[in-house]
């Protein structure tokens, strides 16, 4: 009976430390695609990117799907991300990051590529939230 108990108590803990903040969320969805990345599947990574995506210099998702391709198949990519904040209004999110990235050898990439930051921005769509558009910043 007390292990029932407990059981239920842990359970109960733990779902109600569960987020679903809007907020948590994104960082959710960023976390997925850093995971798609460091895994090397530029599919996974890609999927978020809403049909309108834009990117840097004018790149779409079709662009940023072919980018990332390549970029992975060449190279064993590792993320750390130093700053991740997000504010929501509404449905849409606008996400600030700085990321330091590591290539195949465990050493940095070359030193302009060794950290960036970007500004990402969001839009909830049904239930998920899609990337509708990074900045390089």
């Amino acid at each position: 009976m007390r292990k029932s108990i407990a059981s239920v108590s842990m359970a109960l803990t733990l779902l109600a430390c569960r987020s679903d903040k809007p907020e948590d969320q994104v960082r959710k969805a960023f976390q997925t695609c850093v995971t798609a990345v460091e895994a090397g599947d530029a599919a996974a990574a890609a999927a978020p990117l809403d049909a309108t995506f834009r990117g840097p210099e004018g790149m779409d998702k079709a662009g940023a799907r072919l980018f990332l391709l390549g970029l992975l198949r060449r190279e064993k990519v590792g993320v750390t991300v130093v700053r991740n904040q997000v504010t929501v209004t509404g449905a849409e999110a606008f996400q600030e990051v700085d990321l330091v990235l590591t290539g195949r050898s465990g050493g940095l990439l070359p030193q302009d590529a060794s950290r960036r930051s970007f500004g990402l921005r969001w839009r909830k769509t049904g239930g998920d939230w899609r990337l509708l558009e990074i900045q390089e910043r």
